[in-house]
């Protein structure tokens, strides 16, 4: 299914919808028409002319003058165009290689560099953006990826490699590609990129239509409650602007997709037009029909759309039924079942299964593993359990930590170790937590050293420069000042060598006086790289 929109005179000036300059509200999203950048892609020519004349009526020869200065330059606006950089990619949903209930869900990407898709143009009235996302399914089928050079997007021979000879194009004779590849500065015929050749048929069903174009790309800017979440400052005006591209087409249930960012540069003469979605008259320079569509492939990713019953909610639904999903239970062990079996029997009514286990050791066992959700209902409050058992300990800071054992069943449980580790996982992943994480780590690291070496001063030098410790808890710097001042003020002369004066002989570095020093013990201390230091040294 492929969704059409419909406009009544919609046009796009790159404003934000309903104000031109909101205030940035923490927690908010504001959508945005568009971001227009300043110059598009392409190259440019700036000419600046400057006229000297003399305008009175009658000057003298020598005072006459009528001079033109004229001074033009020539410069490149370069941007993505045969390939996209993947740190411009942000995200893609649905995820690649996932699997979910994506009926409903139109795929989009995410860029972080807010004026991407409108650097370029299809060239179509509404200036709309340059790229879109073509969604594929098993039935159509999936076109194949090939690997291309630049110049195999037009029909003309062109040298494969620097220097060499002319050589024929590759774009099949019953297909088309773009109507203007003309290079920009820095691009060459030989430039590698990726290509998909499409039947002229099925890209008429599945490509946007001209009204389409302003419809599936927009800008966000997300001001979130907490910067630091996202890896920032704690500032007021910090807000995340990105730009995202939007599909058109809804993928069938219960099969495989793929989906392809293609770029759409000059493309608007193929493609669907009117509100009635006409399809583009596609024809070779000859004239007669074109069979395939050619198309730059900047970014491709696939995912399955299950069956609903398969999804979470189905799933969960059968659980709830007698001959469904329920969890194996043995609800009347026979008298007869040992002790073993009882104890089976027990932790599967508690929502347990037993899981194979590789140790960090190498070995192997069976342990159980309770997922959040367990069959009967629980405290309100769960308290984890911590190391030794002493909640005054520090936190749980490795996996095993959190391994509970039985010593009586000789069994474990990794229930809280796994939550612990996937949790671990899941926040090194988020870029922004992992930022603000590090970050921190970092500061605390610099207030330590920082402290380390206050102390070392105030040891050294405290009393001879006359600072209390009250000095140092109202300003933490303030030894580092008063050390950097003296040594500024009143050891510099002695620390620098000065030129001799004339007949005398050179004298090197002088020492200070005595009184001017501070009475410094040695004290020996180790650092960490073993190294054995004295104060003073």
């Amino acid at each position: 299914m492929a969704f059409r929109a419909k406009t009544e005179g919609t046009t796009r000036k790159g404003y934000i919808m309903g104000n031109a300059n909101p205030p940035l509200e923490k927690g908010k999203i504001t959508f945005i028409n568009n971001h227009q950048p300043p110059l598009l892609d392409g190259e440019y020519v700036i000419t600046v002319e400057q006229k000297l004349q003399n305008k009175n009526a009658a000057p003298s020869p020598a005072a006459a003058i009528n001079e033109a200065y004229t001074n033009t330059k020539r410069f490149q606006v370069r941007g993505e165009r045969f390939s996209i950089d993947s740190t411009e990619i942000e995200s893609v949903f649905p995820p690649s290689n996932s699997q979910g209930e994506y009926e409903n869900v139109l795929p989009h990407i995410v860029f972080s560099r807010k004026t991407l898709p409108w650097e370029r143009t299809a060239h179509d009235q509404a200036d709309s953006s340059w790229l879109a996302l073509l969604l594929f399914d098993e039935n159509d089928p999936i076109p194949e990826i090939q690997n291309i050079m630049v110049g195999d997007l037009q029909r003309s021979p062109f040298p494969h490699e620097e220097g060499g000879a002319n050589q024929d194009s590759t774009l099949p004779g019953t297909a088309v590609s773009y109507l203007d590849i003309s290079l920009e500065y820095s691009e060459l015929m030989y430039d590698p990129c990726m290509a998909i050749d499409i039947p002229v048929s099925l890209f008429n069903n599945i490509v946007p239509g001209l009204v389409d174009l302003p419809w599936l790309t927009h800008a966000r800017s997300v001001t979130p409650e907490q910067p630091a979440r996202m890896g920032m400052a704690e500032t007021d005006d910090i807000s995340v602007e990105s730009a995202v591209v939007v599909g058109n087409r809804l993928p069938e249930p219960n099969t495989k997709c793929t989906v392809h960012l293609v770029s759409l540069e000059n493309m608007a003469p193929y493609l669907p037009s009117g509100d009635d979605y006409t399809p583009a008259d596609i024809k070779l320079a000859d004239g007669s029909a074109a069979e395939m569509v050619r198309l730059v492939s900047l970014k491709s990713w696939s995912y399955t759309s299950v069956d609903p019953k398969e999804t979470f909610t189905g799933l969960l639904m059968d659980l709830d039924k007698e001959d469904g999903l329920r969890v194996f239970a043995i609800n009347n062990p026979n008298p007869s079942d040992t002790e073993a079996d009882s104890y089976v029997a027990n932790g599967l009514k508690m929502g347990y299964t037993a899981m194979n286990h590789h140790t960090r050791q190498g070995c192997k066992t069976v342990s159980w593993y309770r997922g959040p959700f367990v069959p009967f209902e629980v405290p309100p409050t769960i308290f984890v359990p911590v190391p030794n058992g002493d909640p005054t300990d520090m936190p749980i800071q490795t996996a095993d930590e959190a391994v509970r054992y039985n010593p009586e069943t000789g069994m474990m449980d990794i229930s809280y170790a796994s939550a612990w580790q996937i949790g671990r996982l899941l926040a090194l992943q988020d870029k922004g937590f992992s930022v603000a994480l590090y970050n921190w780590k970092r500061s605390c690291t610099l207030a330590t050293v920082m402290e380390f070496e206050r102390q070392l001063l105030e040891q050294g030098v405290g009393e001879t420069l006359g600072l209390t410790a009250k000095a140092h808890r109202d300003d933490p710097l303030v030894m580092h000042h008063a050390v950097a001042k003296f040594i500024k003020t009143r050891l510099k002369p002695y620390l620098i060598k000065e030129p001799p004066e004339d007949n005398d002989p050179p004298t090197g570095r002088q020492s200070p006086p005595a009184e001017m020093m501070p009475d410094i013990t040695p004290t020996a201390f180790n650092t960490p790289q073993g190294n054995t230091f004295r104060e003073g040294d």
